[in-house]
């Protein structure tokens, strides 16, 4: 009888110490970077667990939200809403907790953009990935990378085909080049924006600003000028959103 209830007890104690070890706990104050179409952001949460569910608050564009989530093993996951100049949000993160850090992906509804997050706890110390890398360090200096060339002439009128999240970003722009610097008109479904940009070597940004159901937004293209086309990224600043286009030249 002893023998079989200190078998019994020992495999309780097992039993036990795997549920504690599948379980951590996450209560505090965690450092959240967040990365989402090229768009980097921090922010400081304070978790609060009680068993499996997850509370606390975040910073958002207005002051403070709440939270709530869910502790499943080393599965972490948490939602809050915010207003963004009248449209309401949805944040989802979801992460996995390996060596005191969550890493994971974060979601932006309803436009179902998604990025990439790391949270790690705020000790108030130096960071854990140590001091920053000192000149001489690791990679060598860009000081003989190859120069970007002379500006890619793009001057002219271009169509431009893009989308993001699903949604098509179509428009007719005419590029003025001086130099390096761009100027010139977007022709869109709601009428004219004015743009303005840059043309380094064969890279070509521009951005404008318009406004939907009353919030005004920035769409900044990212591209590569290569056999006539202009091929890259979109991205709504404000939000994080992204997606692709490509521009054709036209005369």
């Amino acid at each position: 009888m002893k023998k079989t209830a200190v078998i019994a007890l020992l495999a309780g104690a097992f039993a036990l110490a795997q549920a504690q070890d599948n379980s951590s706990s996450v209560t505090g104050k965690w450092k959240i970077h967040s990365s989402i179409a090229g768009n980097d952001s921090d922010a400081t949460c304070m978790f609060t667990q009680s068993g499996n569910d997850l509370t606390g608050t975040c910073p958002g564009p207005q002051g403070e939200v709440k939270f709530s989530g869910k502790v499943d093993g080393k599965k972490v996951a948490w939602t809050y809403q915010i207003d963004y100049n009248g449209s309401p949000l949805t944040m989802k993160y979801e992460g996995t907790l390996d060596a005191g850090k969550i890493a994971g992906t974060v979601t932006v509804d309803p436009y179902g953009v998604s990025g990439d997050m790391t949270a790690v706890p705020d000790t108030g110390s130096a960071s854990a990935a140590g001091p920053a890398a000192t000149p001489g360090a690791g990679a060598a200096p860009a000081v003989g990378a190859a120069p970007a060339g002379p500006p890619a002439s793009v001057g002219g009128k271009w169509k431009v085909l893009g989308s993001i999240a699903g949604n098509d970003v179509n428009s007719e722009c005419t590029f003025t080049q001086t130099d390096a610097d761009l100027t010139g008109t977007c022709i869109r479904s709601e009428g004219p924006v004015k743009i303005t940009g840059k043309v380094n070597g064969k890279s070509v940004t521009w951005q404008y600003d318009i406004e939907y159901n009353g919030s005004p937004l920035t769409l900044k293209y990212d591209g590569a000028f290569d056999s006539g086309k202009i091929t890259g990224s979109i991205t709504v600043v404000q939000m994080g959103a992204g997606g692709d286009f490509t521009a054709t030249f036209e005369n």
